[in-house]
């Protein structure tokens, strides 16, 4: 053991020494030139479905809820000349659902109960997967301008489907509607009535 110390000193030495030495020696100077991602152009979405604005009832069902109006400027901005410019706005996103996921662990009321149905959940998660997939693509070493313009158009559509959902749930059906005209027409015959009953 006393003999087999020394030895190994040796030749941790040696080793050591001849790494220094290979970190030492200067590398063939090569002409790279470097281009930066930041700088892809990005071309408009081809696969973009038509704009679905919120309904009169469905914009006063969701006015306080705040993640969504944030949201909503966060997509509409999304369209980018440049990646770098994409990158930026995707991390907006991303914060936008962390500080949800927050607020829901410390059980602070952020989606109004009036939306919290499984439908629309299934519609924030949808658009979550998207800006995920795509703020992925986009962190590739070799990002792909063609693959990039889909998925902004992907999560675009995903946004336009949580506005039907949302113009779904708030707008009164016509069932629902006939039913409203009659009761307003009851009550304003009793309203006429009683103004008819002499005092």
């Amino acid at each position: 053991m006393k003999q087999l110390l020394p030895f190994l000193i040796i030749l941790s030495f040696i080793i050591t020494t001849s790494c220094s030495q290979k970190e030492a020696s200067p590398k063939p100077k090569e002409n790279v030139t470097l281009v930066g991602n930041d700088t892809l152009t990005l071309e408009t979405p081809n696969n973009l479905k038509a704009t679905i604005r919120l309904t009169a009832q469905a914009q006063e069902g969701v006015k306080n809820w705040s993640f969504y109006n944030d949201l909503s400027a966060a997509v509409d901005s999304l369209p980018s000349n440049t990646l770098g410019e994409l990158r930026l706005k995707l991390i907006n996103v991303d914060a936008l659902y962390i500080n949800l996921e927050q607020a829901e662990e410390d059980l602070a009321p952020v989606t109004p109960e009036a939306v919290q149905t499984k439908a629309v959940n299934a519609r924030l998660v949808a658009i979550e997967t998207k800006a995920k997939v795509l703020q992925n693509s986009a962190q590739l070493n070799t990002p792909v301008a063609e693959d990039i313009s889909r998925k902004i158009g992907e999560l675009y559509n995903a946004y336009q489907d949580l506005n039907l959902q949302l113009n779904e749930l708030f707008d009164t059906s016509f069932k629902d509607l006939l039913e409203e005209i009659k009761q307003e027409n009851e009550q304003a015959a009793s309203e006429k009535a009683d103004e008819l009953i002499p005092n």
